[in-house]
């Protein structure tokens, strides 16, 4: 693989720190130069990016003290789960809420000129996009479900208060936002995996897997969970993540995910060779809404 794709497609699938970081010392030979700078040139704008997203959610999480919050995803993968914050970029800043908290949450991002971008349609989503009225690169996610398809909600469910109870902050709440998120996503880049991972090596104790396979078991993403764990063993060899496999247990419909879900429909979401699995991808979605229609055995 030319080394300007490898690169390009790191991008696409959010890993390109980590890909750089890793590759650099191999590829000293001259042709690798403009791959090389190139590379370094869109580093240097993701972690410009991220930094002035870290600044914002300082400010927002300051003014929001005390109110039924929590940072998820980008930022707080970043900060407790990540080796080194600057290896997971991310570009938006996201809040899952109480919905009692909305008003006020409201309040101070308009205090601080950030826009609300399709009203209309976010109250369905249960996820309201704010954007800094100006600085665009600057948008703010308030969500009160981390599962936004309504058409997905009957089965899973992951707001505020399920991460409360266990702590918002946990390593079993990062984990369980780290499956819901990849999952709903059907794993389309390689960052939701190294999440997987990142959250994963977090869990030391078993007071952490009991909690984390509760909350999977509550917010209806069993099978998320165990395709999402088995993806990222697949791709990357981590043994923590069969040892979590197995601590959640049977799940209706894994071996049919294990089959629609091939680390190929990852690798290959971000090139010419994406539509050739979109099925699987759109399968695994249907699996999502089926896995509590039924009760559990």
């Amino acid at each position: 693989m030319q080394v300007n794709i490898l690169f390009s497609e790191a991008e696409a699938h959010g890993v390109l720190p980590s890909v750089f970081s890793k590759t650099r010392a191999h590829l000293s030979h001259p042709q690798y130069e403009d791959g090389l700078r190139h590379a370094s040139e869109r580093l240097v704008l993701l972690r410009s990016h991220t930094m002035m997203l870290r600044a914002c959610c300082d400010t927002l999480t300051r003014r929001m003290q005390g109110l039924p919050f929590v940072t998820v995803k980008g930022r707080s993968f970043a900060t407790t789960i990540y080796p080194d914050p600057a290896l997971r970029p991310y570009t938006d800043v996201d809040f899952l809420a109480a919905p009692e908290a909305l008003a006020e949450i409201e309040a101070v991002l308009k205090s601080e000129n950030f826009v609300l971008a399709a009203p209309e349609e976010d109250g369905l989503r249960q996820e309201w996009k704010w954007q800094h009225s100006s600085n665009p690169a600057l948008l703010v996610e308030v969500h009160t479900n981390m599962v936004h398809a309504e058409s997905l909600r009957s089965a899973a469910s992951l707001p505020y208060r399920a991460l409360e109870r266990i702590g918002a902050q946990s390593p079993a709440a990062m984990l369980g936002v780290a499956v819901t998120h990849g999952a709903l996503h059907q794993f389309e880049r390689l960052r939701y995996l190294v999440d997987i991972i990142q959250a994963a090596r977090m869990m030391k104790t078993a007071e952490d897997e009991k909690a984390f396979v509760d909350l999977v078991e509550i917010s209806g993403m069993k099978l998320g969970a165990v395709t999402g764990l088995k993806l990222a063993y697949k791709l990357f060899g981590e043994p923590r993540c069969m040892e979590l496999v197995h601590a959640v247990g049977k799940t209706r419909y894994a071996l049919l995910a294990h089959i629609l879900m091939r680390p190929s429909v990852v690798t290959s979401s971000m090139n010419e060779a994406r539509t050739y699995h979109a099925w699987r991808r759109q399968g695994f979605r249907e699996l999502l809404k089926r896995d509590k229609a039924l009760p559990s055995s």
